[in-house]
């Protein structure tokens, strides 16, 4: 017997957050990677200083503010207080139209603010005025590929690393870019190199699995999954998920069990079922969607795959009638109602 693999739906998947957990950790530690002595130990990553003297502002980032009011930028970014601090690069802007910090200060607190668009402008500005300014073009591709446009995010992050080779951030758009395109090999590559720079971003290596997955790459993405370290349970998640629709159920549940641990969830509950219900432990399994159902008595899929369990026993047919009965209930007019339906005409039950 055999479970439908059919995720449960409520664990989201991190691919979609990959980008943005790099992006928004330069802005939010823009101040502090840049001039004041590296990023907050939170962020997932640490951009190199900017601090290439050949630009063409003379002498480039090198720690210190441009400015009086560059400075008050970069303290309100710190602060949270974006739009205090796009009133700063503003004001740096128009005493300096050729500063390329308060081009750069500028586009952070304007996508702190929500202005996508202007920051762009702003990124693309600081770019044009020190084209060595990585973070700048890892922002702007950030935010092309966010808007779906990958192929123009793939030109800026070329263009940087010309300027900038293997420079973590645009290693990374440049995987995202290509996939993104459909360029499945090429991104392959690039999300290899990107792994390599970034060993510890779990996002990251977690669409490395996935695309190796895709491609048909079984073990190499098992290996990777493996590899994935985070108390982020929205990528546990997706890693459980991911390995055991590669049928590495054991895996799967030695990623579920501290996350269940930590914090008992309806949904957790059930993708552990599931993986083990692989590794023959029926028991284990059942405990699981049973564990589920007293945390949510609505969750339909935890109604739906007890009834998948119970049903291998004739002597528990009625049990299982009464799982599927349930979970036509909880997810009328969803997917789990068809489901359940269809499990029960093979019971010889008719709703």
């Amino acid at each position: 017997m055999f479970l439908d693999p059919t995720p449960t739906t409520m664990i989201p998947s991190p691919s979609t957050l990959l980008r943005r957990s790099y992006h928004l950790a330069l802005v939010a530690g823009a101040c502090l990677a840049v001039a004041c002595g590296g990023p907050p130990a939170q962020a997932p990553v640490e951009p190199p200083p900017l601090d290439d003297p050949s630009g063409p502002s003379g002498g480039g980032f090198d720690g210190t503010p441009s400015s009086h009011a560059v400075k008050e930028a970069m303290a309100a970014i710190e602060a949270g207080d974006y739009a205090a601090a796009k009133q700063k690069a503003e004001a740096a802007r128009a005493a300096d139209p050729k500063d390329p910090q308060a081009a750069f200060y500028l586009g952070v607190a304007l996508e702190g603010t929500g202005d996508a668009a202007g920051a762009r402008e702003a990124y693309r500005a600081a770019l044009a005025l020190a084209p060595t300014l990585a973070d700048a073009a890892v922002n702007l591709s950030a935010l092309l590929l966010d808007a779906g446009e990958a192929a123009a995010a793939l030109k800026v992050v070329r263009a940087g690393l010309a300027k900038t080779p293997k420079h973590p951030g645009l290693v990374m758009n440049q995987a995202m870019a290509l996939e993104a395109l459909g360029e499945r090999d090429a991104a392959l590559v690039a999300y290899a190199e990107a792994v390599e720079a970034l060993p510890a971003e779990a996002e990251l290596r977690f669409a490395y699995a996935r695309l190796l997955a895709e491609a048909g790459r079984k073990d190499e993405a098992i290996a990777q999954l493996g590899r994935v370290e985070s108390e982020d349970a929205a990528v546990l998640g997706a890693v459980a998920e991911t390995l055991g629709k590669l049928g590495a159920y054991a895996q799967c549940v030695g990623v579920l069990d501290p996350l269940l641990a930590a914090k008992p969830t309806a949904d957790v509950h059930v993708r552990r079922g599931i993986c083990r219900h692989g590794v023959g432990d029926e028991p284990g399994a059942r405990q699981d969607f049973q564990a589920a159902i007293k945390l949510d008595g609505g969750f339909a899929p935890a109604h739906f795959y007890l009834g998948q369990s119970l049903r291998a026993e004739p002597k528990l047919k009625r049990e299982a009638i009464a799982a599927f009965e349930a979970a036509l209930k909880a997810g009328a007019g969803t997917k789990w109602e068809a489901a359940a339906k269809k499990e029960l005409a093979a019971l010889g039950v008719t709703r």
